[in-house]
């Protein structure tokens, strides 16, 4: 008799949209603060998050989507 594991199926381009989502709630707070030290990074950081994935005319995710993440 043969045992099988159930392993869930997590779907990348999901997983990746709920970490940016996160990633925008979190910072959040840190943006809405006008005196934060790193305002100007911040809002580089939460611009790239917003184009982070995009799509060229054909649909296709470009700029490395969901393999890569912008960083702070």
């Amino acid at each position: 008799m043969s045992t099988f594991k159930y392993e869930p199926y997590v779907c990348p381009v999901l997983s990746a949209y709920t970490w940016r989502n996160a990633e925008l709630s979190r910072t959040d707070i840190l943006f809405a603060t006008p005196d934060h030290p790193q305002r100007e990074e911040l809002l580089t950081y939460r611009t790239a998050l917003r184009d982070w994935p995009a799509k060229n005319d054909d649909g296709e995710y470009i700029n490395g989507f969901p393999d890569t993440r912008p960083e702070l």
